[in-house]
């Protein structure tokens, strides 16, 4: 059995409004008309929707004399017009052209092939979250995206945007509005539906709706568009609250061949290559963009673009929730079609082998290259039927717009009052763009090839075609290596694991330069250490029955100098490391002790010391001495001695229980080692008090010491002046 449908390949323009007289192109497939006649009367070529036909006013096939075959040939291609009536039907019509291969003719039809606009009126309400479940809306009640408005007859869909909006562009006649529920939600209101004839347009149909399932809903998305080669170029990722209560956002963004520039919010957090944000208070309902908008450098012509973000979710209590993630990845192009579609997964390999399963996420671009404003623009996007309306979902726009939808998949886009300057006027602002997700059908065979064709319409012009996307979805996919890190900046000794991102592979090669291991042929390879500083590369082959695909990041992994091998050194009951390291700790029985963060520490204890000392890249290095005995007995009866007051302004009095009588030397060292006081004195056996006044301290923490040849006993000075 032949496909009709296959047989015209295409008529443009392809769209137009009531009253309107166009002459179209019909393309029918290469050979098609090789071997029969062309139409023979106007009759033989009309549009069709339901029980109205459009008949063609006039026609032209163009043909050649053959002389090899003695006889007339007709092209592939002939031209019809149409004069559109104005009560004609609002919505697609079929396209149906006979042919005369024989003396009977043969039907050939394009369904959905043609457009006819210019609607009635408008049907207009919200979707909004009734928190209370009283039916009404109530001032602060959030809006519902992505909700589903079914109007019969027909079973076409309107679809909420994230104002909780939507409209419905009508052909004259009685509708009935039906509210359809995503999963978990109710309807609250009353009444159940509407029932509208249009003219005249009317507003307000709302419907309410409650959830106990969605109080906690959230996404992010990267915008998938095009980058411009060796520009600095825009890169949107969005945060979006579709639940109800408020949450906060930690969203952490590498790139790779992509350098930040600059955004409207500065980061909070920055490590290398690595940008984070932290967004407080994202009430349901809201969305932003990450740091309000990034500005990005676009690499070289050929260059492949790798972007990853992850996404920390808090409650109000500052507990974790959930951490989404959303990676892309874009080739950089010179110059592209500003009128654009394209389609994430793009595929692999000329056949753009796709997992069978995938979601497809469509990006639409548009341009205004005329020469004035275009008040209205709208995009008619004709779903594959292998793919599964009940999971569409509008992602994003750059203006503000509505959608709706055939029972057959015919999405239109309608931008009206969108306003959009020219690009001689406002280049910048000549830009528009849609995004959507929809998923395949379920148990599709395998493989199967979904493509995808958009056509943009500015105002009453002939439409804008884009190119076709293709995605062959299938089990067997050719393998794509992608790999990511969490923190690609180290320090010496400091082992990371990678995660394996990569698609369709059944084995795994890894190359981990001046890494421990070196290599590995796991899917997740586990800890790997570095021990020596320096920059890295990492390389990962993925392998299946189809091929391999090699991944080299050069450089990825960047291992800072950590701080060298030391020894504590024991003075008494004072323990030295040593000096210059910008920050140290002590610890005591492997627990740090409070506020103790000198090169040096006064041991009032005997037992296990350790110190950490870190520098200025952030490294930090660990030592132990173990088994300290500080032996303050053999200076000192008693294990302390006391210093009073402390802080002090200077002046101050040791007091101490001595063993026997002796000289000791009183010595105050500043914190990088220097003696600023000694003096010999002698003590008793017994009470002993000795006053320091002589010297004039500045403020500042200082180390006191008792010495003599049986033992050293130290302690904490402060002065505070």
């Amino acid at each position: 059995m032949f496909n009709a449908k296959a047989q015209i390949v295409s008529i443009n323009p392809d769209s137009a409004l009531r009253n309107q007289t166009l002459t179209t192109t019909i393309t029918m497939s290469t050979g098609l008309m090789f071997n029969a006649s062309a139409p023979w009367n106007s009759s033989d070529i009309y549009l069709q929707q339901g029980g109205t036909t459009i008949l063609a006013s006039t026609f032209n096939w163009p043909s050649y004399f053959d002389s090899g075959l003695m006889r007339m040939v007709y092209a592939d291609s002939g031209y019809a017009t149409f004069t559109i009536p104005a009560n004609a039907p609002n919505g697609f019509y079929d396209v149906n052209i006979n042919i005369y291969p024989f003396a009977t003719p043969v039907l050939y039809t394009l369904y959905n092939g043609f457009f006819v606009g210019s609607p009635a009126g408008t049907v207009s309400g919200k979707v909004y979250f009734d928190q209370d479940q009283d039916g009404n809306y109530d001032a602060g009640e959030l809006p519902v995206s992505n909700q589903m408005i079914r109007i019969s007859p027909g079973n076409n869909i309107a679809l909420t945007n994230y104002a909780g909006e939507y409209t419905y562009y009508a052909d004259s006649g009685s509708y009935l509005f039906e509210y359809l529920p995503s999963a978990n939600f109710t309807q609250t209101s009353v009444p159940i539906n509407y029932t509208e004839t249009i003219p005249p347009s009317v507003t307000g149909r709302d419907f309410g709706t409650y959830s106990t399932a969605n109080l906690y809903s959230n996404k992010i998305n990267i915008i998938q568009d095009w980058y411009r080669c060796n520009m600095a170029v825009p890169l949107l990722i969005q945060i979006r609250n579709d639940g109800f209560l408020t949450v906060e956002h930690h969203v952490t963004l590498s790139t790779s061949n992509f350098q930040y520039i600059s955004s409207t919010v500065p980061p909070d957090y920055v490590t290398s290559n690595s940008y984070g944000w932290i967004i407080t208070n994202v009430g349901g309902g809201q969305a932003s963009l990450v740091g309000g908008g990034l500005i990005y450098q676009a690499p070289s012509a050929g260059s492949v673009v790798f972007i990853h973000v992850s996404d920390s979710i808090f409650d109000s209590s500052n507990n974790l929730l959930t951490v989404l993630y959303d990676s892309y990845y874009s080739d950089v192009r010179c110059s592209f079609d500003p009128n654009d579609k394209h389609v994430s997964p793009e595929g692999v390999l000329s056949q753009h082998y796709t997992p069978i399963n995938s979601p497809l996420t469509y990006h639409i671009n548009f341009q205004n290259t005329g020469n004035d404003t275009a008040y209205d623009v709208f995009i008619l996007d004709t779903l594959d039927a292998n793919l599964d309306l009940s999971t569409f979902e509008v992602i994003a726009s750059s203006h503000t717009m509505t959608t709706q939808m055939t029972a057959t998949g015919a999405a239109r886009f309608n931008f009206f009052n969108i306003m959009l300057p020219d690009s001689g006027a406002d280049e910048p602002a000549s830009h528009g763009w849609v995004e959507y997700r929809i998923s395949p059908n379920a148990g599709l065979p395998d493989p199967t090839v979904i493509t995808n064709t958009s056509h943009i319409i500015f105002d009453q012009n002939v439409p804008v075609v884009t190119n076709t996307t293709m995605n062959t979805m299938t089990a067997l996919q050719y393998p794509q290596s992608i790999f990511a890190t969490e923190d690609q900046n180290i320090c010496e000794t400091s082992c990371i694991s990678f995660l394996n991102q990569s698609e369709s592979g059944t084995s795994y090669s890894w190359t981990f330069a001046g890494g421990n291991p070196a290599s590995s042929t796991s899917a997740s390879p586990g800890l790997i250490c570095y021990s020596t500083a320096g920059n890295y590369d990492v390389t990962l082959i993925t392998t299946n029955a189809l091929g391999s695909d090699t991944l080299i990041q050069p450089a990825f992994i960047s291992v800072a100098t950590s701080p060298g091998v030391f020894s504590i050194v024991q003075s008494g009951d004072s323990l030295v490391a040593p000096q210059g390291y910008d920050s140290y700790q002590w610890y005591y029985n492997n627990n740090p002790i409070s506020g103790d963060t000198l090169y040096y520490h006064v041991a009032t204890q005997n037992g296990d010391y350790g110190v950490v000392v870190g520098n200025a890249n952030g490294c930090e290095s660990g030592v132990n001495i173990s088994n300290v005995i500080i032996g303050v007995e053999y200076l000192t009866s008693g294990k302390i001695i006391d210093v009073y007051p402390n802080p002090s302004n200077g002046n101050f009095e040791i007091t101490f229980d001595a063993v026997s009588s002796d000289m000791i030397v009183v010595s105050v060292i500043d914190k990088v080692g220097k003696i600023l006081f000694e003096k010999e004195v002698q003590v008793n056996s017994g009470s002993n008090k000795i006053k320091v006044s002589e010297y004039n301290f500045t403020s500042g923490v200082y180390l006191l010491k008792l010495s003599n040849d049986k033992g050293v006993v130290s302690k904490r000075l402060v002065i505070n002046k």
